[in-house]
């Protein structure tokens, strides 16, 4: 039986390897990314997670597409990156 999975953050990395894994058993994934487009076999959809409004179109993109997110991975990485010594 195909689920519907998002993987956010799932465009490389961890997040690709599981949204490999899933579409491996036949489920239908979709992938949110920031920056990098996901590869080919994937709904890719760009959407940054810290805004609502983006959030909410994406999750009504993948109802219309593949139907009701049934399981959800959420691995995107939300960070200022700096020095490690001067984050608190």
């Amino acid at each position: 039986m195909s689920r519907v999975v998002l993987v956010t953050g799932g465009a490389k990395g961890i997040g690709l390897a599981c949204a490999q894994r899933f579409a491996e058993l036949g489920d239908r994934v979709a992938i949110t990314y920031n920056s990098t487009p996901p590869p080919d076999g994937f709904l890719g959809i760009k959407c940054d997670i810290n805004d609502t409004a983006q959030v909410d179109a994406a999750f009504t993109q993948i109802e219309s597409e593949l139907g009701p997110v049934e399981i959800l991975v959420s691995n995107a990485g939300v960070t200022k990156d700096t020095l490690l010594l001067r984050m608190s």
